[in-house]
């Protein structure tokens, strides 16, 4: 791929992730207002922002989500690789200077406890969580973008090792793990797709099943039963639900979930994108790729913020930059800054060839 093509890529995962995290924020845990014309009137008005009207630090606020993925991109960048102490320095230090970015209890209780001097191990913290089991929320899938662009030009399993090593700071449960090596995969194969042809997802999706599998049957799972694969099982309902015409809200939820966890929240991201690379004939029919993405993923109700995010972050590494209107990013807090990030990546992600 020309460098020309890469910038405008990991441009758009980025930028992407961080305009699924502003936009979906205003519609967290507020299902009845996750409406497509609802959510258009949202983009309405953002797209009443005129050119060169650029607000200094946007309009809509990002979250936990980005304030975290920026932790890991700073992170990555300044060591040139993953850094243990220094990436749970910047996760701590981040929440203490802005704590009301929507942060989970949970977490901030090891971000607390990683504020300890004397604390050798960094990973201690989120082992202990409920009893030893660690969190199995979507904390680390959030956050996870940084990591397959760094990993660009490495093979899939520097991405996955490097995936488990970011995820484990915080989420020691092996479907936290899991489910962030989904994303993670889902935006590092997307980088590397040809977007010049329509997306095959059938061929997408036996990829990321090809790798989740193997996963599943090693059991990262320390306690999961040995027939049950539910990350697997989820990327097939969604080929199914791809050769049907429409399938409701309600069955989505239920299947592939719209929670706080992982498993309940990163397949119906990837859903979020596979559908809508395919035809619309409602309000969304003039939307581009990316549009539908983001307002796909925030019709899926629950947590739309990481939804949404996560759902950006996979629709901009494959559409690219180009396709996020401009008055998209001038209005989402934290868009310049991902982008400046991108490149930096990129950078480092050639060095590393």
């Amino acid at each position: 791929m020309s460098c020309a093509k890469l910038i405008t890529r990991f441009r758009g995962s980025m930028v992407g992730a961080v305009i699924g995290d502003c936009i979906g924020a205003c519609f967290e845990m507020n299902d009845e207002e996750c409406t497509k014309s609802n959510i258009l009137k949202t983009i309405a008005h953002i797209e009443n922002v005129k050119a060169g009207k650029r607000r200094k630090f946007g309009e809509y606020i990002y979250t936990d989500d980005t304030a975290m993925a920026r932790s890991v991109a700073e992170s990555l960048i300044d060591n040139k690789g993953f850094n243990a102490k220094d990436m749970a320095k910047r996760f701590s230090e981040e929440y203490m200077r802005e704590p009301r970015r929507g942060y989970g209890g949970n977490v901030i209780t090891v971000f607390k406890l990683l504020q300890d001097p004397q604390l050798e191990d960094v990973f201690e913290p989120a082992r202990r969580q409920f009893d030893g089991q660690g969190s199995f929320g979507n904390g680390g899938a959030m956050r996870i973008v940084p990591a397959p662009l760094f990993s660009y030009n490495k093979d899939i399993e520097f991405l996955q090792n490097l995936t488990r090593q970011i995820t484990e700071i915080t989420h020691s449960h092996y479907q936290a793990i899991q489910g962030t090596i989904l994303e993670s995969l889902a935006i590092y194969i997307a980088l590397h797709t040809d977007n010049t042809i329509p997306l095959d997802t059938d061929h997408y999706l036996q990829q990321l099943k090809k790798h989740m599998n193997t996963l599943e049957e090693e059991g990262l799972a320390q306690e999961s039963e040995k027939n049950d694969k539910p990350y697997c099982y989820k990327l097939d309902k969604m080929k199914e639900y791809l050769e049907q015409e429409e399938v409701s809200i309600d069955e989505l939820n239920e299947v592939l979930g719209n929670d706080v966890s992982a498993l309940g929240s990163v397949p119906a991201a990837i859903y979020s994108f596979l559908r809508s690379s395919k035809p619309f004939t409602d309000e969304l029919e003039d939307r581009n790729g990316f549009e539908k993405t983001i307002i796909y993923a925030i019709s899926m109700k629950g947590d739309t913020d990481t939804i949404a995010s996560m759902a950006g972050a996979i629709a901009g590494a494959y559409y690219g930059i180009k396709s996020i209107p401009d008055s998209w990013q001038h209005s989402c807090e934290g868009a310049i800054d991902a982008s400046k990030y991108a490149d930096k990546l990129i950078d480092i992600s050639e060095e590393l060839k």
